[in-house]
């Protein structure tokens, strides 16, 4: 642990020429920039590559939540007075949330590009997604790594799976497709769920809690499986929305102006956002059932809008066509 919090010191001496580009690449690894990513796919370049990095996405991040858990390891600041805490989040910290999911976003996009300078970029983003975090004194080196490990991973997984599972899919009626998209979310969210079990009398150390919140004024709850109920409501709703939608007739977004793709991107995403934000305010404090279900239903709710609400909201305002089979 000493080697590993001189890394982060290290780093964070050159906070005087690091700090903003480092800040740029660490959004680059939140939640809310694939959220503005993803529809910009679906809705106005290529539906099918939409879903499937929508899909990964969501795959990657239920089982990240699951090994956080199931780990149940402190982040930098938790445990130590001699990193500056330049960044919080309540979660446990091994493997990084930041680099897994930038190991399977870029890494996708690198495998389907099939371009030498499309990989390089995409391996040096991965790779600074990850010292962002180190950098923002919320991971451990180790976390880094061992995110990045799991996100290759889970993308090997993906691309070997990906055409017979998509083919096996397609040939189901709609309503299996449906449960199938159920079943995928449920047994992930149930990894999660079986992590914390799995911790029996296990207890979040006192001096993590106090450290963490006299360090950064943040209080912590790692055992609460938001991260996990997030990703897989997303997941459900993600899936199943497509799956209407295809049978219905997908979107068609080849010949559409860019005047009209920006108007069906700008109308959709301020529609995701007063979804996400209303459900917050309904969403009660702390732990329990109701909080659970509020937090599952208001990801599956606003991942439901962008592959099934928003397509047929623009075919109802001429601002998309279908393209039938």
């Amino acid at each position: 642990m000493e080697v590993q919090i001189g890394i982060i010191q290290a780093l964070q001496s050159q906070a005087a020429w690091l700090d903003i580009p480092m800040r740029i690449f660490s959004f680059l690894g939140l939640p809310e920039f694939y959220l503005l990513v993803i529809p910009l796919f679906y809705w106005c370049r290529d539906p099918r590559f939409g879903l499937r990095i929508g899909l990964l996405l969501g795959l990657t991040a239920g089982l990240n939540d699951a090994l956080k858990i199931a780990f149940h390891l402190p982040r930098p600041y938790w445990v130590s007075g001699e990193v500056a805490v330049l960044n919080t989040y309540p979660s446990f910290g091994l493997p990084s949330a930041h680099a897994q999911g930038a190991a399977t976003f870029w890494g996708y996009i690198a495998a389907k590009a099939r371009r030498w300078w499309v990989t390089a970029l995409a391996a040096v983003l991965v790779v600074l997604i990850g010292v962002s975090r180190v950098y923002e004194g919320v991971h451990f080196p180790m976390d880094t790594v061992a995110g990045w490990v799991v996100g290759l991973a889970v993308l090997a997984v993906f691309l070997r799976f990906e055409e017979p599972a998509a083919a096996r899919l397609a040939r189901l009626p709609v309503q299996r497709q449906v449960l199938a998209a159920a079943l995928a979310s449920l047994g992930l969210l149930a990894l999660s769920l079986a992590a914390v079990a799995s911790l029996g009398d296990w207890h979040l150390p006192q001096a993590w809690v106090t450290e963490a919140l006299a360090r950064s004024g943040e209080p912590i709850d790692p055992l609460y499986p938001r991260d996990g109920l997030i990703a897989t409501g997303m997941l459900f709703g993600f899936a199943a929305g497509a799956a209407l939608q295809s049978h219905r007739g997908s979107m068609c977004s080849a010949d559409a102006r860019a005047g009209v793709l920006l108007l069906r991107y700008l109308f959709g995403i301020a529609v995701a956002g007063a979804i996400w934000l209303g459900f917050g305010l309904v969403v009660p404090d702390g732990d329990g059932f109701a909080a659970y279900a509020l937090t599952y239903l208001r990801a599956t709710v606003a991942a439901g809008w962008v592959s099934f609400g928003a397509p047929e909201v623009f075919y109802r305002m001429n601002l998309a066509k279908r393209e039938e089979g």
